[in-house]
Formats: structure tokens, sequence, C-alpha cells
């Protein structure tokens, strides 16, 4: 799967700008970029390992493009023993790799492109999480079929994006039709995420904004998901 995709001639050039700003640029800046600094990513851990709480050490999880490893490491520090990973760019995959060595964990790490298939077989975990991800997919329908494929029934999908103000968004947006940007395609509205969600059988679909700049999103598949936490809400876009 590595050679396959180091080799790969991206269909689309938002594709081909994310593997390129990620195999090649950032590995091993990204922790230490600008962004990260004055967009606080921490906030996007902070609420994944709040919505895991207590069963942290007992689910299954994947976190979909997982870029060094920073969400992983967090949750493997808080207790998590179950974890996998992957991302588009073998080579941030290696930084990930050589960050989790040293927590004593098995992190089933790989390099895979989620609109086009998982290395995994269905219903392999209980949540799969995705921040700062899906306004990177030119195709987010593909995408999140293969997060609900690998999900098992009642599964949770946990994810983070940004949630620029309209004006903010729709600039960014008109940009990007022009020139990718590290592979960024589109920034969604948390009333749209929650309307692509829905639209593919998503349920119980919670959505907060977190601070000015990112909202959170909790989803359930179909099927039982036991717990008092994840009900229906809005979220202002």
């Amino acid at each position: 799967m590595r050679q396959n995709l180091e080799s790969k001639q991206f269909s689309d050039r938002y594709k081909a700008s994310s593997f390129n700003a990620y195999n090649f640029k950032l590995p091993r800046r990204y922790d230490h970029s600008i962004a990260v600094k004055v967009f606080r990513v921490s906030v996007m851990d902070d609420f994944v390992l709040d919505e895991l709480g207590d069963e942290i050490g007992r689910v299954n999880i994947l976190d979909v493009g997982c870029a060094t490893g920073r969400l992983l490491d967090s949750i493997a520090e808080k207790g998590g023993v179950r974890l996998a990973g992957f991302d588009l760019a073998p080579k941030i995959v290696d930084v990930a790799r050589s960050k989790l060595a040293h927590r004593g964990v098995d992190v089933e790490l790989k390099c895979a492109d989620a609109e086009d298939s998982l290395p995994w077989p269905s219903h392999r975990f209980d949540v799969v999480t995705m921040t700062g991800v899906l306004h990177h997919f030119f195709n987010p329908h593909a995408a999140l079929k293969e997060v609900i494929r690998v999900l098992r029934p009642g599964g949770r999908l946990i994810m983070v994006d940004p949630c620029f103000f309209t004006p903010m968004r729709e600039f960014f947006n008109l940009c990007l039709r022009v020139h990718p940007h590290a592979g960024d395609y589109y920034f969604y509205t948390p009333q749209q995420t929650k309307a692509l969600l829905s639209a593919m059988g998503w349920r119980e679909i919670r959505c907060e904004r977190l601070n000015w700049c990112f909202f959170g999103i909790v989803a359930v598949t179909g099927g039982t998901m036991s717990g008092n936490h994840y009900t229906d809400s809005s979220c202002d876009g």
C-alpha cells in the first residue's frame, strides 16, 4: 500500500496537494507549525478525550488522517490500548510510528486513502475519530461510507473540523477553488456537516461549537448505543 501511494497519480489536484504537503513539506515540522499554535489544535484532542471518557481503554479506535499521531499519542497517554490510524502520506505515518513507539502500545498504523478503501475488515472498530480531516475530502460520501463499513453497528464517529464564520469561510472556499492549499478542499458549516451525516444514515447526531474556529460532532451508526450522552442537538452554522 505504501509503495502504491507514493507512486500513485492522484485523480484530483486536492489530493495531490495533500499528499505533497504531508509527505514532503510537513512531516517534521507539522507539530510545531504556527497554525497548530494559533488555532490551538489541542482543543480538538480534548473534545475527543472527553467523549471517550472512561471507555478509552476498552474500545477499538481508528484515527482517520492521523498525520504525526498527535491524537493517538494523547489517547495512549490516557490509557487507550486498542488503537489504529492511517494517513495518505507515508512519511508522516513514519513520524507517527516513531512518536508512538515510546508509549509501549501496539498501535496499528497504515497508509491508506479513505476515499478509496480502508485496509480493515467490516465492523472492526467501536470508535472512529476524525480531527481536522473532513475539509480535505474531495469525495466525503466515499470516505464516510468506508468509515461506516469499518465501524460496528452502534459505533461512534467523533469528528472535529474548522468552523469559520460565514464571510471568512466563503472567502476561503472561493480561494480553494482556484488553488488548493495542503489538500484543503471545502470548509463546511456545522449544519452542512450534520445534513451530510444524516443523509448517509448516521443518527443521534450531536454538535457543539468548541471555540471560534472549531466545532465537534458525535454521530452513531445504525444499531444500539448504550449510555445517555449521545442525544440529538443543534449546532449553529
